[in-house]
């Protein structure tokens, strides 16, 4: 198990289950290791932290973490309530990873306030449960000239969120100040969803956000400041290539996320093997 000191002593890690849920961001779009599936496993941030919260656990003398991962690919927030909520709870995880409204926040005329209304009123049942729950305060897309757009909603979003946190002691994950993000290299063609290295970003503020060690010390270093804003010749791309087939297929009613199901449906024992 890496570690950014070696004579730092890490607390134990209290949970004995992790279930995450949400949309394309936990499933872990577009971290795979097999490139040339055409229908890949994503591993993405929520996986990443599992085995290193489960390693720690082993190390410690504990069994190993459970973990389940019911995030598909596309989902609103209202759907992921109505999929995925109840079913992680009925789990009785120790923690819970709630990170929705991303979808949401992208549409036209969303309605942050409305969408931090649903998530409070998950929050406030997870934690009525005594299930402890760890939050997302969404990055923050400037870098996008297009994407930047839904910026203002985010950071109504993310106000929100933090209030949320704050009354129901929840963990939060802060993306919105992780300047590392702002380096485009660690973003997909479609400048929504991470690479590896991106994910291992991810992975870090989600220990820091949990009070645990991170393993990567450097994990917030600033992007380069020419590598920190996308090309006017990537954004003609990324619209004739991903923005418009998005636009096309929700003018259809369709989502990515159709008939789908998730990856880790139920909750299994993370071992060593769980990531090769």
């Amino acid at each position: 198990m890496a570690s950014d000191s070696k004579t730092a002593q890490i607390p134990p890690v209290p949970w004995d289950s992790f279930v995450a849920i949400g949309d394309s961001f936990t499933e872990g779009m577009t971290d795979t290791l097999d490139e040339s599936s055409n229908d890949p496993i994503y591993i993405g941030w929520a996986d990443r932290l599992a085995m290193e919260l489960s390693q720690r656990r082993i190390s410690d003398g504990n069994q190993p973490l459970k973990y389940a991962n019911l995030a598909i690919r596309g989902r609103l927030i209202k759907q992921i309530y109505r999929e995925q909520f109840a079913a992680a709870l009925a789990m009785k995880p120790d923690l819970i990873s709630i990170i929705a409204g991303g979808n949401d926040l992208i549409r036209p005329g969303c309605s942050p306030d409305q969408i931090t209304s649903l998530l409070e009123k998950m929050v406030m049942q997870a934690r009525a449960q005594g299930v402890e729950v760890l939050l997302c305060a969404n990055y923050d897309p400037k870098h996008s000239p297009l994407i930047g757009l839904s910026r203002m909603a985010i950071a109504v979003f993310n106000s929100n969120l933090w209030a949320i946190a704050r009354r129901y002691n929840c963990y939060v994950m802060d993306l919105w100040g992780l300047r590392s993000l702002r380096d485009t290299s660690l973003w997909a063609p479609d400048h929504l969803h991470l690479t590896n290295q991106g994910h291992k970003i991810v992975m870090n503020a989600a220990l820091q956000g949990l009070g645990q060690p991170v393993v990567d010390s450097d994990y917030q270093k600033p992007a380069l400041a020419n590598k920190d804003r996308y090309r006017a010749a990537e954004n003609l791309v990324w619209a004739r290539e991903h923005l418009w087939p998005w636009v096309k297929r929700h003018s259809q009613g369709r989502s990515s996320g159709d008939g789908r199901t998730p990856k880790y449906p139920q909750l299994i024992a993370v071992t060593e093997n769980f990531l090769p």
